[in-house]
């Protein structure tokens, strides 16, 4: 999960030194080369561990029975959506960052690395955190306390941005915002997968295209707002951050009887 969480945050800054020593076509062949490079890995190194006796044969209607499955379950779903709002809320960074960064706030190009390898900092250091209490105090609440860990980092840079406290307090807020998204994501996962322990791969398949898919959809509208200001991003992560709260609420709530 730190692996999934890392990329989209390192792949800005492999590919702004790509287009300082070659060009932008080179990004493109190097993804091919990594593709090809990843899928022959994952083929010929990677054996399958699930014992044989629960392996699930590959037929279309049991696929499409466990996907059901899965979307009926409200409370795993909740958690997915959940797990989802929060990676888009980083993608609302990775989306808007930059232009507010150096076009809005004036930071030299070659120095936005440095700014925002203090997301990874963060991400490092919470994902230690998380290491060392996720057996306390179980997945489920570590979950729950980095949603609410991000949303209260939502609502500072809110607040922040009405009192004019600078350009600093954004940056934090969106590093410890960032931060928590390792956190949330494996908790997520940990719990779904205690729920479907028999369909473990395909509920971790529904898991990351609701985190990326809700991810590009949020990046993709952000990419259509007019920028003044830090504004758009901050409200961006702001609903985000509100609607994971509000999924991960209606997963709390008790079951009926």
């Amino acid at each position: 999960m730190l692996v999934t969480t890392i990329a989209p945050l390192m792949a800005p800054i492999v590919g702004g030194w790509v287009l300082v020593w070659l060009s932008w076509h080179y990004i493109f062949w190097i993804l091919a080369v990594a593709a090809i490079l990843a899928s022959a890995m994952i083929f010929f190194l990677i054996k399958e561990t699930l014992p044989p006796e629960r392996r699930q044969p590959f037929h279309i209607r049991t696929t499409i029975g466990n996907f059901a499955a899965l979307f009926r379950h409200k409370r795993v779903l909740s958690y997915m959506l959940a797990s989802g709002f929060s990676f888009a809320g980083m993608f609302s960074f990775l989306s808007a960052g930059p232009f507010v960064y150096i076009e809005i706030n004036h930071v030299a190009p070659e120095n936005f690395g440095y700014y925002f390898a203090l997301n990874i900092v963060f991400l490092f250091v919470m994902t230690i955190f998380n290491s060392r209490f996720v057996r306390r105090i179980g997945a489920l609440n570590m979950f729950r306390s980095g949603l609410w860990i991000q949303f209260i980092m939502a609502a500072w840079m809110v607040i922040s941005a009405l009192l004019g406290l600078g350009f600093w307090s954004l940056v934090v807020g969106v590093a410890a915002f960032v931060g928590c998204v390792s956190m949330v994501s494996s908790n997520a996962m940990a719990v779904i997968l205690d729920e479907f322990p028999h369909m473990a791969g395909t509920a971790s398949s529904l898991a990351g295209t609701f985190r990326f898919g809700i991810g590009a959809i949020v990046g993709a509208l952000l990419s259509l707002a007019t920028f003044n200001s830090a504004w758009p991003m901050i409200w961006s992560i702001a609903f985000c951050a509100s609607s994971s709260i509000l999924f991960c609420l209606y997963a709390s709530r008790p079951k009926k009887r």
